[in-house]
């Protein structure tokens, strides 16, 4: 849920994405009324505050758009479905679950992240292939599509998914954790994740 309504949060959406992001709302002030408590918590001298950083940071604010606070909670819950994102697309292309003997690293930014400059070059130079969800006519390229590179024989595989206009993920995965430094505490083994939930590290914003 938090993810569909993150991946909504755009300036021009249009009648039915605007519709479909009140029910989720509303579905949200139900379900998960510390999320939206966290979202809303700016005064309003805050919300300007925060509006103004974001416009001297190359992001154009409709006059009517709201800004909300991503917070612990939120990015605790973006963290743990970066993760589950890459790890997915990995059993995608390999067939198989990544084992606890591989490890995976997961990263996500918002549609604000890359206001001024753009999506980074690099992630089209490194990952090459390009795919999204095609089954006879239907399409979803408009809501989800990845960049992705993969290496079979040696078990690496990397990815760089958009969710809408509102929400990227990118990470990347090894089937031997060996070939990672020990002390890179950004990758974790899969059997690792709902555990690093409650940690420190998880609510933070890499």
């Amino acid at each position: 849920m938090t993810v569909a309504l993150m991946s909504r949060w755009n300036y021009d959406s249009g009648p039915q994405e605007c519709a479909d992001h009140a029910k989720l709302a509303a579905r949200a002030r139900r379900q998960a009324p510390e999320l939206v408590a966290e979202w809303t918590a700016m005064d309003e001298a805050e919300s300007w505050k925060a509006r103004l950083h974001l416009v001297n940071h190359g992001v154009a604010i409709p006059h009517d758009a709201s800004v909300v606070t991503i917070g612990p909670l939120t990015i605790r819950q973006l963290n743990l479905f970066a993760h589950k994102v890459v790890l997915g697309l990995y059993f995608e292309h390999f067939r198989r679950p990544l084992s606890d003997a591989g490890c995976v690293c997961a990263l996500w930014r918002t549609k604000e992240d890359f206001a001024r400059d753009g999506i980074p070059k690099i992630f089209f130079d490194i990952l090459p292939g390009y795919a999204t969800i095609i089954q006879g006519q239907w399409n979803e390229s408009e809501t989800f599509e990845y960049r992705h590179a993969v290496n079979i024989e040696e078990g690496l595989f990397g990815c760089f998914a958009r969710f809408r206009r509102g929400l990227f993920v990118y990470g990347f995965a090894a089937t031997d954790a060996t070939v990672i430094p020990p002390d890179d505490v950004d990758w974790i083994k899969p059997s690792g994740l709902l555990l690093s939930l409650d940690s420190p590290r998880f609510q933070k914003k890499a």
